[in-house]
């Protein structure tokens, strides 16, 4: 696969649309992390400690996850770039193969996100209108 052929422009592409996705990832991230913090002394409590630690769970996987998958796409996008130019055969196999092994791992790394961002401000918005109910000064 020659580097103008319109696969490899659109691999190109994409794989660049999935390195700016992981860039935002770890900004967000951070962001829902703070938000964590902020809430855990009263997310520590027996009502939500299940929960808490679930999430917490789910945060160090993702975490690793992201890691991983960052990793790969960095050195696919080396491979895209041809500065590893002897992994590439000349029928583009190996780029199509990875093509669809990047588009599963970000496809699972963008849903797992996404349903433990949903879990966490479910959790938070919980803790939020619990202690409206219960009048407690709100953080």
């Amino acid at each position: 696969m020659n580097s103008n052929s319109p696969a490899f422009i659109h691999y190109h592409t994409i794989a660049k649309q999935w390195a700016s996705d992981i860039d935002f990832f770890k900004v967000e991230m951070v962001f829902l992390h703070h938000l964590l913090d902020d809430h855990f002394i009263l997310l520590s409590s027996a009502e939500y400690i299940d929960d808490l630690k679930a999430v917490g769970k789910k945060f160090l996987t993702l975490e690793k996850d992201k890691y991983n998958v960052d990793t790969e796409l960095i050195d696919y996008i080396k491979v895209l770039e041809g500065q590893t130019e002897n992994l590439v055969d000349s029928h583009g196999e190996l780029l199509d193969n990875k093509q669809k092994q990047m588009e599963q791992r970000m496809s699972h790394l963008t849903s797992t996100y996404r349903k433990l961002k949903q879990e966490l401000f479910s959790l938070v918005i919980s803790l939020i209108q619990d202690r409206k109910r219960q009048g407690l000064p709100q953080l």
